[in-house]
């Protein structure tokens, strides 16, 4: 099979045995009546804020619906977030560190930005690509395999912005990931944080002491 990929430097070819074609998805918020209440959408997706509530007060859209991260873990916290603020507690939405997750073999992961995306907004980035096989767990555990972390650092501050891995366990580990992001964790910081041994998280460890 010949499969043929375009960008920016023209055609390439790729053979192949099989190819999985993933379109994409897109809000579904047709026949609900929105329109007959005012609520704004762009291309099918409604409009929210950080408290995710739409232009008409005391309508909310969480999931899907609002097509800023179309992942259940997404859904569960833009839910968590309209109810806070429907009762009166303060909470607000960040999609900076949302941890997705390609559930193949080997998995892939990564939370927060990626060296494009990071350049894109004018991030100057320090970028760190390490084997997985850092890792005594991971080589013991997978003989014969390999994989990457990526980790992806703001130079002018020193925090951590992004990860991403390719290799078993990364959707077990890339939430910690998250977390760092979120935290806006330092280099330093991340530097002085105890990892347990032995442990396939360590990669993220090595990955830092070599920046």
């Amino acid at each position: 099979m010949q499969f043929f990929t375009e960008d920016k430097q023209g055609t390439s070819e790729i053979p192949a045995d099989r190819v999985l074609l993933s379109i994409g998805r897109r809000p579904f918020s047709e026949n609900f009546g929105l329109e007959n209440i005012g609520v704004q959408t762009r291309r099918g997706a409604i409009n929210t804020d950080e408290s995710m509530r739409t232009n008409i007060p005391g309508v909310y859209a969480a999931g899907d619906v609002n097509g800023k991260s179309m992942l259940a873990h997404t859904a569960y916290r833009e839910a968590e977030v309209a109810v806070n603020h429907m009762t009166g507690i303060r909470d607000l939405m960040s999609y900076r560190a949302i941890p997705s997750v390609i559930y193949t073999n080997p998995e892939v992961a990564g939370a927060g930005e990626t060296e494009a995306s990071a350049r894109e907004k004018g991030i100057d980035v320090t970028v760190k690509t390490i084997t997985m096989r850092y890792s005594g767990r991971y080589l013991a555990e997978n003989e014969g395999g390999d994989g990457i972390a990526k980790i992806i650092l703001d130079k002018k501050t020193e925090r951590i912005i992004g990860l991403h891995m390719i290799g078993n366990y990364a959707s077990e580990i890339i939430f910690g990931a998250g977390m760092m992001i979120e935290q806006e964790m330092t280099l330093e910081t991340i530097r002085k944080t105890v990892f347990p041994h032995p442990a396939v998280c360590e990669i993220i460890r090595e990955a830092v002491f070599q920046i």
